[in-house]
């Protein structure tokens, strides 16, 4: 799959294309994408758009690691303003006929187009001036509520990350580089690897979780604290680190990629000192271990692919 931050012309052949913000990648976007991927003798080209105005739950780069071993042909990641400012009829003759070679556009039931927010139906007539279909994808529900990036959005601030993960399709990604921290986990006798994230990222409910990093093809059970430390430091600044089980190599600079399996417990101040702190963690820890016994060899069961 080709992936650029760029519009660029489809030159040889002809193509089908789906377009939106993808926020989330969740089983609505999922199912719009694989009928994308079904057009016959079509290039499958995905317009994906970054939101500059608020938190996203996945950014363009874990989007791009959730569907790079996918079907699709090419994936524009582009910033929402490059076609913001155009109405429906610009963005079909100027982008879908004249740039894309656009044969079948793919969208969900409910979507709407161009400067002018025209719905399927509308579109549909404007296609048929410029040479193309447009076929919809009904909306995904989960016991009987609609998913959207919305619902996802309240549902991750709710801490249920079980539901979160039903609408998602897989478990919640978090993107981040392995940064230096004050090395407060030595004091614990467990290093932590602190994960620098994207400024745009939703960040999630602070407290504690199961997870697994995967990273450099390595894949590891392991803690991750999101938020504060008040039994370490008074600094309000929150962090996101995470303590890797059977683990013990130096990871500074890596790319990782870090999913949350299940919320543990909130974060909370422990004043009976370092002693105290351990034998939580230790306590943290077990409930991680039973989480991983009950739900099978989770470390092979890798985002699923999409189309």
């Amino acid at each position: 799959m080709r992936i650029t931050d760029k519009l660029q012309p489809i030159t040889n052949g002809e193509s089908c294309v789906a377009v939106g913000f993808f926020d989330g990648l969740h089983v609505g976007h999922r199912a719009v994408i694989d009928r994308l991927c079904k057009c016959k003798n079509l290039r499958p080209v995905l317009i994906s758009l970054s939101n500059n105005s608020s938190p996203v739950i996945y950014t363009e780069e874990e989007k791009s690691y959730l569907l790079q071993n996918g079907k699709l042909d090419t994936m524009f990641s582009l910033s929402e303003d490059i076609i913001k400012n155009m109405t429906a009829e610009s963005f079909a003759h100027d982008v879908l006929n004249k740039m894309l070679n656009t044969k079948t556009l793919v969208a969900g039931e409910n979507a709407l187009f161009g400067l002018d927010q025209v719905d399927v139906n509308h579109f549909r007539s404007i296609g048929k001036k410029y040479g193309f279909t447009v076929e919809t994808v009904p909306m995904e529900c989960i016991n009987g509520l609609e998913v959207s990036s919305n619902t996802i959005k309240q549902t991750i601030h709710d801490g249920d990350f079980s539901k979160v993960s039903s609408m998602l399709g897989s478990s919640y990604l978090i993107s981040g580089t392995v940064v230096h921290g004050k090395g407060a986990g030595h004091k614990f006798g467990m290093p932590t690897a602190n994960i620098s994230i994207a400024a745009n990222k939703l960040f999630p409910p602070h407290g504690v979780y199961g997870s697994i990093s995967r990273f450099q093809g390595e894949n590891h059970f392991g803690m991750t604290n999101i938020g504060l430390r008040p039994s370490d430091d008074d600094i309000p600044i929150p962090t996101i680190e995470t303590f890797l089980l059977n683990f013990d190599r130096d990871i500074y600079g890596q790319k990782v990629f870090l999913e949350l399996l299940v919320y543990i417990r909130g974060i909370r101040k422990f004043d009976g000192g370092l002693a105290e702190v351990r034998q939580q963690i230790d306590k943290d820890i077990k409930q991680i271990h039973s989480y991983i016994e009950e739900n099978g060899n989770l470390l092979q069961v890798k985002p699923k692919e999409i189309c």
